[in-house]
């Protein structure tokens, strides 16, 4: 798969047997998050956050968990630590595996602030009452995506409802550290409205120099596209629709470890 993105062509390679999918557009028979919005167009939007101090106050806690995960995968880190430097510490696949492991799939009660400030704040963007738990396993956690420069860190482009539990839900990428217009989340604008037959994809998961991902790759894109890398600032949030094409985000910066928070909301 080959694609553009602010006037970098990126590419990946992904084994395994592929087809072309109908022409079924899944958002029809779905809930749709961004209907409200007035960005639903696009079927992303960057929205302000917090109020200021409960944004200081999330910041320093976001750091503290951050570093106390490191630790607990064996990476040795001052209190002065800046997290974009992750790199020069994790600087082999299998240290930064490990580190993995400590940032994903955190329980929500470990969130860096009242999940309930989150949910009212994305409730009122979508205009829907909204709760941050997956009515298909009750799930309620949240992820750090943690991404090297230069690396293959990053997963292919996908739908994130061609994994059965993420449908009718709405996405956030809250970014922490090195994310700008270069290594933030890269989403094909208006292809939450796409039929499936705009794309091929491997037919199960995807397999991609050796790592494997759970998801299907988009292995071509059929017709014109626009791959965008909307960058959210500090105390804002990328807030987009899981049936929208994403991912592949290669992170272009030389020295910069891009870190995020992903997670997912649903309709109460």
């Amino acid at each position: 798969m080959e694609y553009n993105v602010n006037g970098h062509t990126l590419r990946y390679h992904s084994d395994g047997e592929v087809a072309r999918g109908s022409n079924t557009i899944l958002l029809d028979s779905a809930v749709d998050l961004t209907r409200n919005t007035p960005w639903a167009g696009k079927g992303f939007g960057i929205e302000n956050l917090f109020n200021q101090d409960d944004y200081v106050s999330f910041k320093k806690r976001t750091f503290e968990l951050l570093l106390s995960c490191w630790r607990r995968a064996g990476l040795t880190l001052s209190e002065n630590f800046k997290l974009e430097n992750y790199h020069h510490l994790a600087n082999d696949r299998g240290t930064h595996l490990k580190a993995v492991e400590e940032t994903k799939l955190l329980q929500i009660d470990q969130f860096p602030i009242a999940i309930k400030t989150l949910e009212q704040r994305i409730s009122a963007i979508c205009q829907t009452p909204l709760i941050a738990r997956n009515p298909f396993d009750e799930q309620r956690i949240f992820h750090f995506r943690v991404v090297r420069p230069l690396s293959t860190d990053n997963n292919p482009l996908h739908r994130d409802v061609w994994l059965e539990d993420y449908d009718d839900c709405i996405n956030l990428y809250i970014p922490v550290a090195g994310s700008n217009e270069n290594s933030s989340l890269i989403l094909m604008e208006g292809s939450h409205r796409w039929a499936e037959s705009r794309v091929e994809k491997t037919i199960s998961g995807a397999l991609i120099n050796g790592a494997k991902y759970n998801v299907p790759a988009v292995t071509k894109i059929f017709g014109d596209y626009k791959a965008v890398r909307p960058s959210p600032s500090e105390n804002q949030v990328l807030v987009f629709s899981p049936y929208l094409i994403h991912g592949g985000s290669v992170n272009l910066n030389r020295d910069e470890t891009r870190i995020s928070i992903e997670m997912r909301l649903w309709k109460k």
